[in-house]
C-alpha cells in the first residue's frame, strides 16, 4: 500500500537568492533608483539650463549687432525706392541723391572695355546693390568727382546694372562693401550730420 507524500511548508531558512524580497527592501531599492534618476535628471537639467542661457545670450548679442549694423550701414537693409545721399569729391562736398532699386540677380559675364573683352572685367555679381538716379539729373555718371570717384566704382561697364541683353544706362551696381559712404536721405534743408 502506497502512502501519500507529505507536503511540508518551505523552510524559513531558505537560501537568500531564492527568498522573496521584503516590502522594506523593495522600498529601499525603489528609493535608490529614484535618487539615482534624480541626480541624473538634475545634471541634465543644469546642462540644458546652461545651454539655454548661452543661446539666449548669443541671440541678444546678435539682435544688438543687427541694430548696430542697421544704424551703421542702413543701405544693406534698404527697400526698393529708398533714397540715399553721397558727397562728391569736390572741395565743397556737394551732396547728391540716388534711389535704391534692389539686388542684382543677373549672373556676371565678361564685359567690353575699350573695345575688347578682358579676362578680369566682369559685370556685377549676384547680390550687388543697384541704384538709379533719383531725379532728372544724372549724378551716377558724373566723371569728375561724382559717386564713382568717391567710392572707386570704375570702369562704368563693371559697376553698372545689366539686364539679360545689355547694360542699363544711368545705373550703379556695387558690392555691399562699397556702400559705406551712402547715407539715408533725410529730406531737404540743413542737417548737422553733413
Amino acid at each position: 500500500m502506497k502512502t501519500a507524500a507529505s507536503s511540508s511548508p518551505p523552510s524559513p531558512s531558505a537560501p537568500p537568492s531564492k527568498r522573496q524580497k521584503t516590502e522594506e527592501e523593495k522600498s529601499e531599492e525603489s528609493e535608490a533608483v529614484k535618487n539615482g534618476l534624480k541626480v541624473f535628471f538634475d545634471q541634465n537639467q543644469l546642462a540644458l539650463q546652461k545651454s539655454l542661457e548661452e543661446r539666449e545670450a548669443a541671440l541678444k548679442l546678435a539682435e544688438r549687432q543687427l541694430k548696430e549694423a542697421k544704424r551703421a550701414v542702413p543701405v544693406l537693409f534698404a527697400e526698393p525706392g529708398d533714397l540715399f545721399t553721397f558727397h562728391t569729391c569736390y572741395s565743397d562736398g556737394e551732396q547728391f541723391t540716388i534711389k535704391y532699386v534692389g539686388r542684382n540677380t543677373t549672373p556676371p559675364r565678361k564685359v567690353e572695355f575699350c573695345g575688347t573683352y578682358e579676362d578680369n572685367r566682369f559685370s556685377p555679381e549676384i547680390g550687388w546693390l543697384i541704384f538709379h538716379n533719383a531725379g532728372g539729373y544724372t549724378p551716377i555718371n558724373v566723371c569728375n568727382g561724382g559717386i564713382r570717384d568717391t567710392i572707386g566704382a570704375w570702369p562704368i561697364a563693371q559697376y553698372s546694372h545689366y539686364d539679360e541683353k545689355e547694360m542699363k544706362r544711368d545705373t550703379l551696381c556695387i558690392p555691399p562693401e562699397m556702400c559705406g559712404d551712402l547715407k539715408v536721405w533725410k529730406g531737404y534743408g540743413y542737417d548737422s550730420d553733413y
